[in-house]
């Protein structure tokens, strides 16, 4: 994922599962100086990092909710002291001497954002890309039954009625009126 954050911008890994951030940059030995690894938090809370098992030096950047960066901690390799900071939404390590400060304001890009498919409980069932395509389940069932009828007759009317179908949902998506389509 894209981000920028005190004027420079970085290509970063985004780490969301505790067994990842558990690991983080552990047994890295080399970063580039535009590469680095967001940890993203469910809600704002009281965090704390630590440099056990790093081998290379780390700028810790705590950012709260509003992506504002709260402190930086410039992390020692291999040292097992706990940076603590209150209220984090984010962690940013990145490589030490970054410039960051706080104050600096955290700028995600939007297009690299993902998509949570939720379930009639309200529970999520899948993640996709934020510029994935996503048809209802009744354009869905249509498309399969057009599909398996193309592979069981294997003719050409049959796969091109599918690609007309197929367009025909994209093209219904791109020319949705605003109210119908949310971001």
């Amino acid at each position: 994922m894209k981000i920028e954050i005190g004027n420079r911008d970085y290509n970063v890994v985004v780490v969301k599962t505790e067994e990842d951030r558990v690991k983080g940059l552990q047994g890295v030995e080399d970063l580039k100086d535009s590469e680095g690894m967001l940890f993203v938090f469910d809600k704002p809370q009281t965090v704390g990092f630590w440099m056990k098992d790093t081998l290379i030096p780390l700028d810790i950047i705590y950012i709260n909710d509003n992506g504002e960066v709260l402190s930086v901690y410039h992390g020692e390799p291999l040292n097992e002291d706990i940076a603590k900071e209150d209220d984090v939404k984010y962690v940013l390590e990145v490589n030490i001497n970054s410039g960051i400060e706080p104050g600096d304001d955290l700028e995600i890009d939007d297009n690299d954002q993902e998509l949570q498919i939720l379930g009639s409980d309200g529970t999520p069932q899948m993640t996709v890309g934020v510029n994935s395509r996503l048809f209802s389940r009744k354009n869905t069932v249509t498309l399969i039954k057009m599909a398996k009828r193309a592979d069981l007759h294997q003719e050409d009317k049959y796969y091109k009625a599918l690609g007309k179908k197929v367009f025909k949902y994209l093209d219904t998506q791109d020319t949705n009126k605003k109210e119908y389509v949310t971001q």
